[in-house]
Order: structure tokens, then C-alpha cells, then sequence
């Protein structure tokens, strides 16, 4: 979905499956959809550089393998991650879309800026409605463009761990404008893969406490959104409930909760826009983890900043955009705890 200024990265989620599922903390909200009166091409490029710092006893590597983002060894399964890890990263992401005027309608297909930094590096493929005074309704589906690397027993200690692919597909579907109000529902869905998952392998467990740690299954997120708009459309303010079910074949990994979101995005003048976030969440283990002998629960806090500067340099159709975000998940059990620091630089040009 298209932001009226421009949808910027999402602060990533702790813990592998929230990093994986991205349940992070968007930095610009999902305002609605305008399709253009013509038929036509249109789109955005935003084309930058950033730094990440991730603190994760799950997650190996992001950007394809070429960012190590976790320790190959760990000491023990007692302690939250004791290191930092990430590097440098590039922000490139694009929509491209074809209208249909006359019916209303619009294809597009791209990797949305907010799926970039929460692990999901989907391409995204769909379709848009104008159901007129309705709103507008949309559909589509997403696949891994650019995978992500978790380890395969993230549970060995005392010895080198081997990194897997961790892919996603699914799809998702929308009501915007809902009865010409700022309501919008969404539904979506994602089936998780890991490709070697091995997660308990070393330890000594049967067969039966291992099936309890599997990363594979869905996830099912409902959404409820509303904006609203000042009359001056100086100040915009969409807060945010997400329900998230995320159904693992393992059902110690397996948990569900809520995430209330507030986005605050402020139109200074022309040139200088601002947009402010803050989320919190909490999740229920469905199962007790058979390592720790505990059922697992969760609490996240993220808070995330972006700047935008119109015609930087004198470039008529570009704007340049800084963001600046903190995400932290606590666990009860302390291995799962994550942190993480990002920080993006980009020029964004919309068409």
C-alpha cells in the first residue's frame, strides 16, 4: 500500500519468529490508497544506505547472507545475546503500477519499504479497487525476493552453528476508506519455511520435545486502522490494533497476542515532513518450551523517527529521507531476548 508521503522501513522484531514474521514497528503509516485519475505508470524508487545493529540468539544473517547479524557460537542457553552484531545495508525498494481509469483499477507489483527491515523481503504483486463511496479494496501476493538466514540448531553451544534459509509466501487482503471513513481492515496470511530446521538436535530431547521447537507453520495477522486528518492536513494520526496468531508446527515457538501502534506524521511546510512511531506488544506462548520447562511470554517496545526534505540539492521530484528507530523484545525466557538499533539514509522519488 502507498503512504501519502512515502512508506519507510520498519523497525525489526525481536525474537526469530517476530524478526522473521515482522511484527516490527513501521516508521510511516498505511494511508490510504489515492489511484490516479489517468491511466498510466506510476510508482516510487528509494535508493540509499544504512547501518543495523542486532542483538539475536536466532537470526543469522539478512540481505541474502551478506550481513551476519548473529554469533556463530554461543556459551549457554541461559543469557540474552552478549554481543551486537550487523553492519552496513542498502535500501532499494520500488512500486510500480498500472491504472486503468476508466475502471477504476490498478495492478502493481514491488518490495514495500516497511516489509525491508522487518525480514520479509517480498515482492509483492496485486491488485486495487475504487469501489467509490465504499472505499477501496485490494488484494495481493507476496513471495521471498531476497532471503534470510537463520541458524539450523540454534541451540548448540560450544561449536560453530550452521545458518539456513528462512523463506515466506502468502498473501494479504484490504478495505480502505472504509464507507468513505478513515477505517481500514486488513487480513494476511504467511506460511513459514525453514529449510533445514534442526532446532534442538544437540540437545538431549526425544524426538517428540524436538517437534516442540519447530520454526515452520503460519502466521495469520487482522489489522484495525484509522486515520485521521487534520483539516489543514497538517497533522496526520493512525493508531492501530493488530491481532497475530502465529501457528508453528512447533508449538513452544507457537504464540499469540496483540500490538497497539500509534504513527504521527507531520506536515511542517512544502518541503520538510516528519514522522514520529511507537508500538508496544504482547505475546502468549502456546506451549511449554521443553528446554526451560516454561511456557514462553513476551513484551515489545519500539520507538522510530524519519525526516523527509523535499527538493534536496534542487532535484524537483526527489526528497531526501533520514530514520532513526530502537525495537526491543523481553522474554521470559532470556535466550529469546532481542535488540535492535537501525539507522537509513535514502533519496526517494515517486512517478
Amino acid at each position: 500500500m502507498i503512504t501519502r508521503l512515502v512508506s519507510t522501513p520498519k523497525i525489526l522484531s525481536s525474537t526469530l519468529t517476530a524478526l522473521a514474521l515482522g511484527m516490527g514497528l513501521a516508521t510511516a503509516t498505511q494511508a490510504a490508497v489515492i489511484i490516479p485519475d489517468k491511466s498510466g505508470f506510476s510508482g516510487f524508487v528509494n535508493l540509499g544506505v544504512g547501518g543495523i545493529s542486532v542483538e539475536s540468539n536466532m537470526l543469522a544473517t539478512i540481505v541474502a547472507g551478506k550481513v551476519d547479524v548473529g554469533n556463530k557460537t554461543v556459551d549457554n542457553l541461559s543469557d540474552s545475546p552478549q554481543s551486537s552484531e550487523g553492519g552496513a545495508i542498502p535500501a532499494l525498494n520500488f512500486e510500480l503500477s498500472y491504472t486503468f481509469a476508466s475502471t477504476r483499477t490498478q495492478l502493481h507489483i514491488g518490495n514495500l519499504l516497511e516489509n525491508y527491515l522487518s525480514m520479509e523481503m517480498n515482492t509483492l504483486a496485486g491488485i486495487r479497487q475504487d469501489i467509490g463511496v465504499a472505499g477501496n479494496v485490494g488484494a495481493a501476493v507476496t513471495n521471498t525476493s531476497i532471503d534470510t538466514e537463520v541458524w539450523q540448531d540454534p541451540y548448540l553451544t560450544d561449536a560453530k552453528r550452521k545458518e539456513t534459509d528462512r523463506t515466506s509466501q502468502g498473501f494479504n487482503v484490504y478495505w480502505q476508506q472504509f464507507m468513505s471513513s478513515g477505517l481500514e481492515i486488513k487480513y494476511s496470511y504467511t506460511e513459514i519455511d525453514v529449510d533445514k530446521e534442526r532446532s534442538g538436535q544437540s540437545l538431549a530431547l526425544t524426538p517428540t520435545q524436538r517437534k516442540l521447537l519447530d520454526r515452520n507453520g503460519d502466521v495469520d495477522r487482522f489489522q484495525l486502522s484509522y486515520e485521521f486528518v487534520s483539516d489543514n492536513e497538517h497533522h496526520i494520526v493512525t493508531p492501530s490494533l493488530t491481532y497475530v496468531d502465529r501457528d508453528f508446527d512447533g508449538q513452544a515457538m507457537a504464540n499469540d497476542g496483540g500490538t497497539a501502534a500509534l504513527n504521527y506524521i507531520y506536515a511542517h511546510d512544502k518541503r520538510w515532513r516528519y514522522v514520529f512511531n511507537a508500538s508496544y506488544g504482547d505475546f502468549d506462548y502456546k506451549e511449554t518450551n521443553p528446554i526451560y520447562g516454561v511456557k514462553d511470554s513476551s513484551n515489545s517496545y519500539g520507538v522510530s523517527g524519519t525526516v523527509f526534505y523535499s527538493k534536496p540539492f534542487g532535484l524537483e521530484h526527489w526528497a531526501f529521507n533520514a530514520t532513526v528507530g530502537y525495537y526491543e523484545e523481553d522474554n521470559d525466557i532470556d535466550f529469546y531476548d532481542t535488540e535492535v538499533g537501525v539507522i537509513m539514509f535514502a533519496m526517494f522519488r515517486k512517478f
